[in-house]
Parts: C-alpha cells; sequence; structure tokens
C-alpha cells in the first residue's frame, strides 16, 4: 500500500499540523531550532506530508513517517519564533536533524 492510501494519511488531509524541528551538530549540540504550523495538503511517497504554511501559504514538506504524527490535546500552542497562537491544531510532531561531520557550521 502507498503512504498516500493509508487510514492514516486519508484522515490527516485538511488537518493542522504543529511542527517543531531541532538542528543539532555532529556532535549533538543543538543549533537551531524551528516552528512551522499549516494545513496538510497531500501526502505521498515522493514528498512525505506537505503543508501549507499558515503564515505565508508556501509549501512545507515533513517527513512521511505517519507514526510520529500525534493527535494534539486542544488547547493553546504558542509558536515561540514566530509569536504566533494556534488554538486547537490537529496534529503535533518533533524532529530532530543531525547534521553530517563537515556539514555543521
Amino acid at each position: 500500500m502507498t503512504l498516500e492510501g493509508s487510514d492514516k494519511a486519508q484522515a490527516m488531509l485538511g488537518k493542522t499540523v504543529l511542527a517543531g524541528i531541532t538542528y543539532l551538530d555532529a556532535d549533538g549540540n543543538a543549533l537551531e531550532h524551528r516552528q512551522f504550523v499549516g494545513e496538510v495538503l497531500r501526502i505521498n511517497d515522493d514528498e512525505g506530508v506537505v503543508l501549507a504554511s499558515a503564515v505565508d501559504g508556501e509549501e512545507l514538506f515533513l517527513p512521511p513517517t505517519l507514526d510520529h504524527y500525534t493527535p494534539a490535546a486542544p488547547g493553546d500552542y504558542t509558536l515561540r519564533s514566530m509569536e504566533l497562537t494556534i488554538t486547537n491544531p490537529d496534529y503535533l510532531c518533533t524532529w530532530d536533524v543531525h547534521l553530517a561531520r563537515g556539514n555543521d557550521p
């Protein structure tokens, strides 16, 4: 079965995802933390989870590991990096991106 044909992928379409991404150097030290929020436009094997940013409408591409997207508890969530508050997002996810030695600043 393809990713886009899964029940969870179908349920996520049109839903709001709040994502946090931490970038780490090769030694595991945090370099940067970014937050994103958007509506799920599509989910497929080639692109992963594609969001339309709630900030500017740009497409954001997130990993396709759907088990990593968990239902969000109702409430207000503040994206500190943007001073933006999102009420009742549908899903939350966090990712750690480990830069290979030589690719870190």
